[in-house]
């Protein structure tokens, strides 16, 4: 009996392993332990924010249920990662806005764009770092790349984000800053965002997607497929 136990159970223990990402809740469980170390630390701190274009960065690996079917790390699993990125740097760079409640603001995500540069081989370990890009009176965007470990830049990317309060109102993101501590005074900080505006308000006209001419209710003539 013990043999055959062994050899049903291993292979399913290490196929478990292998696929622990993809596990009910692990994703849950994943953010919720991130969330809880930077809790911890923010409170450590008195909440006082690192700087404003400080680098926050966690360290993946690729295992098998994030591999496709061209045996490299699947697209879909670049965004799904970005997630622990902006969680890390809003409790670290704006930890008081997050975690005091009595200002009922919240920070909502509102796109992303993926530039991807290098594949991501099954089993390779990888960094995602993550920093403050620029914003304007709405707007907040995050800047994103993932780091083999040679240092190549696999894949780069920009996350447009917005703050609001439960009423819906939009809050700048410089009142957010302020709100945090940070002081805007040099003017550096003003010249890096100015500078780094200049491509993301390229990117804000995709935003006419949205009012695309060609409507999607055209007639359907390819096979729809079932999955």
């Amino acid at each position: 009996m013990a043999p055959t136990s062994a050899i049903i159970g291993i292979p399913a223990l290490i196929m478990l392993l292998a696929h622990y990402k993809s596990l009910p809740l692990a994703y849950t469980a994943r953010s919720g332990l991130l969330l809880r170390s930077l809790v911890k630390q923010a409170k450590a701190k008195n909440l006082e924010p690192e700087p404003l274009f400080g680098i926050v960065s966690q360290d993946h690996k690729v295992l098998f249920d994030d591999i496709d079917y061209n045996q490299h790390m699947n697209n879909g699993m670049y965004n799904k990662v970005l997630d622990f990125g902006r969680i890390h740097l809003l409790y670290t760079v704006l930890p008081r806005v997050m975690m005091e409640p009595d200002h009922n603001i919240f920070c909502h995500n509102a796109g992303v764009v993926t530039l991807f540069r290098k594949e991501i081989k099954p089993l390779s370990k990888y960094t995602v770092q993550t920093r403050i890009w620029t914003w304007n009176q709405k707007w907040f965007w995050l800047q994103h790349r993932f780091v083999l470990p040679d240092g190549t830049t696999a894949c780069l990317c920009v996350s447009k984000l917005v703050f609001k309060k439960t009423s819906g109102k939009t809050i700048p993101p410089v009142e957010i800053f302020k709100l945090c501590g940070h002081d805007l005074s040099d003017p550096s900080i003003e010249e890096r965002r100015q500078k780094n505006w200049e491509l993301a308000e390229g990117l804000i006209k995709l935003d006419a997607l949205t009012k695309d001419p060609y409507p999607w209710s055209e007639l359907q003539v390819l096979p729809h497929a079932k999955l």
